[in-house]
């Protein structure tokens, strides 16, 4: 074969090679943009809003010490962050003004009904992808505040399987759980805490106070409330004493949690 005809079809063979490989990268965005708005539609970020019921300065913290940094004005919604004690809280305002306000210069609305509505695995494993979530172990946790479900998957970044999903019940509006990516941290076989009464085994940290811990139970390890899939606690995820145990003795230390 001549060299000239050999080149020309080595040429014609790359052509169509980058052409093969743009339209790919192409229908591939295009799938990833569909996806995306698909899950808008299908799956919810749970944002708690409030509504200001006077002026009210905004202060850097909730303690004894706090000082004003800005200012809430009468009417305005505002984004629950988080809480303290039930008496202060952590809200933000539309032009992303943060700041903590007292309660009684507030109006939380009351908890909505949980999303009862089932998602395939398939779905489940693409909307983690869809999201870019990594994690620095082969484990990764996304709670669905909107259906008050637990999932735990094993793999990595863009390569999910779903290994576990579990009935869970997250904080009240107005003890939210703290929305975000996280990350589990310490661990331990029981707490108490005395200003609630409330305590529970099998305790994993996630972020500062928050953590993921059995059904609430007393000071003598009695359960006191069997309820899950609702909003309930005071911003702990609850999960069953069963579900618990196996996330306790599972769960890697350093893998990522999702809340949204």
């Amino acid at each position: 074969m001549p060299v000239l005809r050999c080149r020309k079809i080595y040429i014609m063979f790359a052509l169509v090679l980058v052409l093969g490989t743009i339209l790919g990268l192409a229908s591939g965005a295009l799938a990833s943009a569909k996806s995306e708005a698909d899950f808008s539609a299908l799956i919810r970020d749970t944002v708690i809003y409030a509504n200001v019921t006077k002026d009210t300065p905004a202060f850097d913290s909730y303690s004894n010490g706090r000082r004003p940094i800005g200012e809430f004005r009468h009417g305005e919604v505002v984004e629950v962050v988080r809480d303290r004690a039930f008496e202060w809280y952590l809200v933000r305002s539309d032009t992303g003004q943060e700041g903590w306000v007292s309660v009684d210069s507030l109006w939380i609305p009351l908890d909505p009904e949980t999303n009862t509505e089932t998602l395939p695995q398939a779905t489940l494993e693409a909307y983690v992808h869809a999201r870019g979530l990594s994690s620095k172990t082969n484990h990764l946790v996304w709670v669905d505040i909107d259906r008050q479900l637990t999932h735990v998957f094993i793999g990595r970044q863009g390569d999910w399987k779903l290994e576990r999903t579990m009935p869970c019940s997250t904080g009240k509006n107005v003890s939210p759980t703290l929305r975000g990516l996280h990350e589990i941290a310490e661990r331990g076989s029981w707490f108490f805490t005395e200003w609630l009464a409330r305590g529970g085994e099998n305790w994993v940290q996630f972020s500062g106070p928050y953590m993921f811990h059995s059904l609430p139970m007393d000071k003598d390890r009695n359960i006191v409330d069997y309820t899950l899939r609702e909003r309930r606690s005071s911003g702990c995820i609850r999960l069953s004493m069963e579900d618990s145990a196996w996330f306790y003795s599972f769960i890697k230390r350093g893998s990522t949690v999702f809340v949204n």
